[in-house]
């Protein structure tokens, strides 16, 4: 069940970003640090009525437990410094180095998930993360000039496999659902006050269409951190999941492929993709 709900999670997640990509590069395009605090605002929001309207409204405080909230002060601190360090590393002349670093994300949850949870340590899992990795590494790198910016990739791979870990920890003790309304709230509340000045003045006389897509940006992502969290919740091994979600970026290339008619290293492309649809298979059937 777990390996079908990863699935769905990573095509979820191959939306969202692409819908995040059209969104950053519009005209008058949001900064990325409010496109992310608003976004996870929308995640948050989004899950009001599913709680208020079904019998989770009476685990609406379940996150406030002592053994709980420390994890989710502790958890969306560590996901606003990353996704900082995210958007940072992205401040280069070629970002296909930073997809690289930040994929280490998948070293950090095995090894994390194997320690804390007692996860698998077979040569087939970790064959098939080996392949997922090497699939990353051939699609993106490209004879590039490693830049300073480049190792906030580094960084913010390492937060985002911590994050993941205690994600996992987290929505074993509670719902999913109620964990995201006051996580996700924490998370764009942290992302605000970093740098309020630079929001405000992102989302002034923006246009309604602007809104609207973060309003489906916001949908996908949802679905990407409902569906992984729920994997979690029926099995999923914390690095096999991420190591999935990571393969997202071959969806966005077919994506490229067959609408966008981008046509550039064609051959490279499908067979990293082939490399890393075998190791999904691993992961998921062995």
């Amino acid at each position: 069940m777990w390996f079908y709900l990863a699935i769905i999670s990573v095509i979820a997640l191959a939306a969202g970003e692409l819908t995040q990509q059209h969104l950053l590069n519009r005209k008058e395009a949001f900064t990325p640090r409010t496109s992310a605090v608003l976004t996870f605002l929308f995640q948050s929001l989004a899950t009001l009525p599913i709680i208020l309207f079904t019998p989770l409204k009476t685990e609406i405080f379940s996150v406030l437990k002592p053994d709980i909230l420390w994890q989710v002060i502790l958890v969306t601190f560590i996901s606003s410094f990353a996704m900082v360090f995210y958007l940072k590393s992205f401040q280069v002349k070629n970002i296909s180095l930073s997809a690289i670093f930040i994929s280490i994300s998948v070293v950090v949850s095995t090894v994390l998930g194997i320690i804390i949870f007692g996860e698998s340590t077979s040569f087939l899992k970790f064959a098939g993360i080996i392949l997922i990795l090497a699939a990353i590494v051939g699609v993106n790198y490209k004879n590039v000039i490693l830049e300073k910016n480049h190792y906030w990739g580094l960084a913010a791979g390492t937060l985002f496999g911590l994050a993941y870990v205690i994600d996992k920890h987290i929505v074993l003790d509670i719902n999913p659902v109620v964990y995201v309304l006051w996580a996700f709230f924490l998370v764009s509340f942290f992302g605000f006050i970093f740098k309020p000045k630079e929001v405000i003045k992102s989302i002034r006389s923006k246009r309604i269409s602007a809104f609207r897509i973060i309003v489906i940006s916001g949908i996908a992502y949802l679905a990407y951190n409902l569906f992984t969290f729920n994997a979690y919740v029926f099995g999923g091994e914390v690095g096999r999941v991420d190591a999935i979600n990571n393969t997202q970026v071959f969806l966005i290339i077919l994506f490229e492929y067959l609408i966008l008619k981008h046509k550039q290293s064609t051959l490279r492309k499908f067979l990293a993709a082939f490399v890393a649809y075998v190791g999904v298979l691993v992961l998921g059937f062995y």
